[in-house]
């Protein structure tokens, strides 16, 4: 499917969740596990000229404060649309230094690229091919791929979901997992409703999450 000029696409997000005692159940081969970072979730669309940056009710995410030029040296294209989704860190949460984490883009999945809006492709093939435009290149942080000083990309895993949870949900800008169906395609974001069914999410405690 051609995506040749901005439109909003809403991302794909987890609805369901499940508590962290049912891991080993979901723990079956099926699924990829991502850390669930901390911040707010964002969506950016860039032809390598134009950089536009969404939150995912439809609104321009404000406060953004990752330069453009290195937004363009994350761009692969030639004059093309891609469209990112990550989580913009703009909580002030911390890492496991106790360090702030802030105003970083984590990214976790790839919605377009070179104008194919990726409709069909399974969520472990957009994984291969963000590994493929960006390798994996180590940082100081186990659970993250480093793309440049402010952008960054989870890792995902594909067992061991409880061992992982319970070490990552230390780390205060970490809220838990979400796992994602290996198999599941990309349906057309029309709705916020869309690419639901194939994720859930797993979060630490926490009085002021409503699942």
């Amino acid at each position: 499917m051609k995506y040749t000029e901005y439109t909003y696409l809403y991302p794909p997000r987890p609805r369901n969740a499940i508590q962290s005692s049912d891991l080993d159940f979901w723990d079956n081969g099926n699924l990829l596990a991502q850390c669930k970072m901390n911040g707010s979730n964002a969506t950016i669309y860039t032809n390598g000229d134009k950089v536009i940056v969404m939150n995912r009710h439809n609104q321009r995410l404000t406060n953004f404060q990752i330069n453009e030029a290195e937004i363009k040296a994350m761009y692969r294209g030639d004059g093309s649309w891609m469209v990112i989704n990550g989580e913009y860190m703009n909580k002030s949460k911390s890492d496991e230094n106790r360090q702030v984490f802030n105003h970083k883009f984590v990214i976790f999945d790839i919605l377009v690229l070179d104008n194919d809006y990726l409709v069909g492709s399974t969520f472990e093939q957009r994984v291969l091919l963000l590994d493929e435009l960006y390798g994996k290149v180590p940082c100081e942080k186990d659970y993250l791929w480093k793309i440049s000083d402010n952008i960054y990309r989870v890792k995902s895993y594909s067992r061991d979901f409880l061992e992982l949870y319970n070490s990552l949900v230390e780390i205060d800008m970490i809220e838990g997992l979400v796992l994602k169906r290996r198999g599941a395609k990309l349906e057309r974001g029309n709705t916020e409703n869309n690419n639901t069914k194939s994720q859930i999410k797993c979060r630490k405690k926490c009085n002021s999450y409503r699942y």
